[in-house]
């Protein structure tokens, strides 16, 4: 049976399991020749099973009150197999001596063996402090300095020991190993002093607005939030701006949810048309600042907002002139003469994820008539854009462009060469002539016409306001 419990030593992974086998022994196995067994099974632990030894210190811990021997005979073998190899000062078995002393650290913590047994280890470790032993006393310090440290008995103490590990930190000897470990141990017991996080206080109101977009937002409420919204003082500017703000910083919703927002906009739009005016306007601006500022830590943040463009025209809130000006906006600001960028560097590609993220999200829609042909055109120079960055791509970045082109355009012509691409875009430039010829007659027409409705208008008022004045004098 003893052989068994052993056996299953390995395998104790939690405090269940532990006060399991401590139960165990007690009632079943607790004679002197097992106990002795006991102690030599947790003393020859693995070398490469670092994680059992804080479960094995519980175990020490929990039979200690009923078998005070274990931990005693336990801590004993421990502290001459340390003596021994700090005496032997060679530079072999060095997961050994991590394992012995990260293990006097767990018994040090849970009270099985004295705290100035843990400061004198640290301390000769200190005045031999090279090769090894830098490691050494950086496993201690990480597994119960901490504890040393905090605790009151044990603070100066702790703390002398540590200035002096920081001291000697700087020695040209040891400058190898404490660039690594010994800050880092250092910080972790004695943490720099911070001024706590104080959070913004905001109005009742704000606070409430930001919850409905925030957290409770999602697919199956939608129509919820939208009463909800429906409910705000709108005559109120700064609810309305505030309001406003919200809906414009969608990198607060999860990327999931953004669709949602563009819906719940949408539905806003019908009562407060100014609203959805001001968020597609902010959003353009935004996409256009990233741009111009170009720093890494706002991508997501730019992710978040071309994804909303997209969204917005699956919602009809803009239409497709303005998604083909932003695509190509993307891909062209701040190109010189000499196609070079200085604000899009060659192994920069955000503006290509941006790209994929606006065609992912709204270009299954531009499959038919004209949207086709401009979906195809921009292809043709987005693939041009594609040549101007570090080949051969990122796996990730091509792996998208794959997916992406495949959900939208399946039988695309993927070119291999820029030159290739040039020649591509030259042969269509009479195509691109007469589309982009086509949509200024088509806005001419619409610009005739508003103004005639315009007019027609302003004839049929006079004679109203004639009728009702013969009514009046009637």
């Amino acid at each position: 049976m003893m052989e068994g419990f052993i056996a299953k030593l390995s395998n104790i992974s939690n405090r269940d399991l532990v006060n399991e086998g401590a139960q165990e022994f007690c009632l079943k196995l607790n004679t002197k020749s097992n106990r002795k067994k006991l102690v030599r099974a947790l003393y020859g632990v693995s070398r490469n099973r670092l994680d059992l030894l804080p479960f094995h210190a519980r175990l020490v811990r929990t039979l200690s009150p009923i078998l005070p021997d274990i931990p005693t005979d336990l801590f004993t073998l421990l502290k001459k197999e340390f003596i021994y190899h700090l005496r032997k000062k060679d530079q072999n078995n060095l997961e050994t001596k991590v394992k012995n002393i990260r293990f006097i650290g767990e018994l040090c913590k849970f009270e099985m063996c004295e705290k100035s047994d843990a400061l004198w280890c640290l301390r000769v470790l200190l005045e031999q402090f090279t090769h090894h032993n830098i490691e050494i006393a950086c496993s201690l310090v990480e597994c119960c300095g901490r504890y040393l440290f905090r605790s009151t008995d044990t603070h100066l103490k702790t703390n002398h020991l540590l200035d002096q590990m920081m001291r000697k930190k700087s020695c040209p000897q040891s400058r190898y190993k404490t660039d690594n470990y010994g800050g880092e141990c250092y910080y972790y017991c004695n943490p720099p002093d911070r001024v706590a996080y104080v959070k913004k206080v905001r109005p009742p109101l704000h606070e409430y607005i930001r919850k409905l977009l925030i957290k409770d937002l999602n697919k199956n409420n939608i129509e919820k939030i939208l009463r909800q919204f429906r409910k705000l003082p709108w005559q109120d500017d700064e609810v309305a701006m505030y309001a406003v703000k919200c809906l414009c910083r969608v990198w607060n919703v999860k990327y999931n949810n953004i669709y949602c927002v563009a819906s719940l906009l949408a539905g806003l739009a019908q009562f407060q048309e100014t609203i959805g005016i001001l968020v597609v306007d902010n959003v353009l601006e935004a996409i256009r600042i990233g741009m111009e500022i170009n720093q890494p830590h706002y991508n997501q943040r730019r992710v978040a907002e071309a994804k909303l463009l997209g969204e917005l025209y699956n919602y009809r809130m803009v239409e497709s002139n303005i998604i083909f000006n932003t695509l190509y906006l993307v891909i062209s600001f701040g190109s010189l003469p000499d196609a070079t960028n200085p604000i899009d560097l060659p192994q920069d590609m955000i503006r290509t994820r941006l790209v994929l993220t606006i065609l992912e999200t709204c270009g299954q829609y531009f499959e038919k008539g004209s949207l086709k042909k401009k979906c195809d055109i921009f292809l043709l120079f987005f693939q041009k854009y594609l040549f101007t960055k570090v080949q051969p791509l990122p796996i990730d970045v091509e792996y998208s462009i794959q997916d992406t082109l495949e959900s939208i355009r399946p039988h695309i012509a993927m070119y291999p060469t820029a030159a290739e691409v040039d020649l591509a875009i030259a042969e269509i430039s009479p195509q691109l002539k007469n589309l982009l010829g086509s949509q200024e007659d088509a806005e001419e027409t619409e610009e005739d016409e508003d103004t005639e409705t315009e007019d027609q208008a302003g004839d049929e008022t006079p004679d109203e306001n004639d009728e009702e004045v013969k009514v009046n004098k009637k």
